[in-house]
């Protein structure tokens, strides 16, 4: 077909050639994939946030299974029983997420999101060093109920709702920041 381009009958205007050139104009125009930035615009980019988020979900697993091993065979507190069980639930439900998305990732592309793919990759990899360094399992608890609403508003391909989801990511990720803050020094005493 490229060759049907290049090659023009004897005798052609110089008229008609200016016609084809407007429409193959506006049609990269419509059919423009894109930029290569725009978060979740292709199969490969949904594939990839499944990626970071069943490496959250790994992250959790190893995060409970440390805090169970912290108490070497004894018996651990009820409450941290409870925070275990709910994070490991958790951790199901992001890997069966993250499996949808792996399925349907041509359904959940987005177009014009207005999001960088590595801002959104960025965001999930801070949140599975959080999920690994964090100090107050609560924190935890939110953090990975805010990743598993970024894989349900992304299995949508809505971007209003991925957006959102990423807004109370980043909120979460910041309340977590200043939890886990070494205390600040103490000012110097002023001298008089």
């Amino acid at each position: 077909m490229a060759n049907d381009e290049s090659t023009q009958p004897d005798g052609g205007d110089a008229a008609p050639a200016p016609a084809p050139a407007p429409a193959a104009a506006s049609a990269p125009q419509a059919t423009a994939p894109p930029t290569p930035a725009e978060a979740l615009s292709t199969a490969h980019q949904v594939e990839e946030l499944a990626d970071q988020l069943s490496a959250c979900a790994d992250g959790i697993h190893q995060r409970v299974m440390r805090d169970i091993r912290r108490h070497k065979g004894g018996d651990v507190p009820q409450q941290e029983q409870d925070a275990a069980r709910a994070l490991l639930d958790a951790e199901i439900e992001l890997r069966q997420r993250a499996d949808r998305l792996y399925a349907d990732a041509a359904a959940c592309i987005v177009s014009a999101l207005g999001q960088p793919q590595a801002h959104l990759v960025q965001l999930t990899l801070d949140a599975a060093d959080k999920i690994r360094r964090i100090t107050h399992i609560g924190d935890g608890i939110t953090l990975v109920a805010r990743l598993l609403g970024l894989a349900a508003a992304a299995g949508t391909g809505q971007p209003l709702a991925i957006l959102a989801a990423l807004g109370r990511l980043q909120a979460q990720l910041d309340v977590i920041a200043v939890d886990n803050a070494p205390p600040a020094p103490p000012a110097p005493a002023a001298t008089a």
